[in-house]
Order: C-alpha cells, then sequence, then structure tokens
C-alpha cells in the first residue's frame, strides 16, 4: 500500500468500522453512586385543575443586582471612542507623529481605568465611589489631551467629549 493509499483511505476504512456495529443502541448509563443528587429535582407542572400559583424562583431579587445605569452608559461611550481614539493615535505614531504619544497614553489609562468602573457600577459595589475618583483624574488627563488635537482629528474629539460626560457623572458620584 503506498501512503497516498493509506491516508485517502484511512477515513473511509474508519468510517466503515464505526457504522458497522451490530446495534444502534446507546451504551448504558453509568450507576450513580449513593448519597446525593447534584442535579436539581425536574421541575413539575401544576396538576390539572390546581389552583396553585406557579413561583417564579426570581422572584424578590430586582433589588440585589441593581446597577448604575447613568453610569454604564457614559463609561461605556468613553470606552468606545477611548478605542477609536488610541488607534487613531497608534495609527499616527506608526507614521511618525511623535505628538500624538501623550494622547495615545492618556487615552489608554482612561481605558483602563474605566473598564474597571463599568465593572463596578454594573452592581452594588462598596468600591464604586473609590474607583469613580480614579476614573475622574484619568478622564480629566484624557480630555485635556484630546482637547489638543480635537480640531485636526475627528477620534480626539469624540473622545474628549464622551470625557467629559463622564466627568460630570463622576463627580456627582464621588459628591
Amino acid at each position: 500500500m503506498q501512503r497516498r493509499e493509506f491516508v485517502l483511505g484511512s477515513p473511509a476504512v474508519l468510517a466503515t468500522t464505526a457504522c458497522s456495529g451490530s446495534t444502534d443502541e446507546l451504551p448504558p448509563a453509568p450507576e450513580k453512586s449513593p448519597g446525593k443528587s447534584t442535579s436539581p429535582p425536574a421541575a413539575r407542572p401544576p396538576a390539572p385543575g390546581s389552583t396553585t400559583p406557579i413561583v417564579d424562583p426570581h422572584a424578590g431579587h430586582a433589588g440585589h443586582h441593581a446597577s448604575d445605569d447613568t453610569t454604564l452608559a457614559v463609561a461605556a461611550e468613553c470606552l468606545k471612542t477611548g478605542e477609536v481614539c488610541m488607534q487613531h493615535c497608534f495609527m499616527l505614531l506608526g507614521q511618525g507623529d511623535t505628538s500624538m504619544a501623550a494622547c495615545a497614553r492618556s487615552a489608554y489609562e482612561m481605558l483602563a481605568v474605566t473598564r474597571a468602573l463599568l465593572a463596578l457600577a454594573a452592581g452594588p459595589s462598596e468600591q464604586l465611589v473609590a474607583q469613580a475618583r480614579v476614573a475622574l483624574a484619568a478622564g480629566e488627563r484624557c480630555e485635556a489631551e484630546c482637547r489638543k488635537h480635537e480640531g485636526k482629528h475627528a477620534a480626539c474629539k469624540a473622545c474628549a467629549e464622551s470625557c467629559k460626560a463622564a466627568i460630570t457623572r463622576y463627580r456627582a458620584l464621588v459628591g
């Protein structure tokens, strides 16, 4: 047998062998060991004619995971425009425009800090106000750097505007 025949013929041989079993039955399920079951019991529908209401297992959880929607919105917008701005800065830096270095660095730091803030704003967190202080400082620096280039680069202008909106929100959080 030549190598080519072996390589091309092998899948066919394996498929034929695998499909040539005498029965189409699945192997028996493994036996369960005694003890507690790890799967939840199956939910049963109410008996016909029953007046027992079906209870939502998540009822009453509304306040458990309350998020700060306003902070989420401004942080998400900062992330979106900041990513575009930073990529624009990288492109210009690659072309030799070193004047964009400080803008790229400030956008990078703002993005890192804002990602953390976004995660904390998604649910109740005791650290949200502390992170808002850090995000406020990073946002102010990013806005200031982007303002230097806003007349020339639309990406910088959009980033500066989203930072401005976020700064307003972070100041409200910090108090």
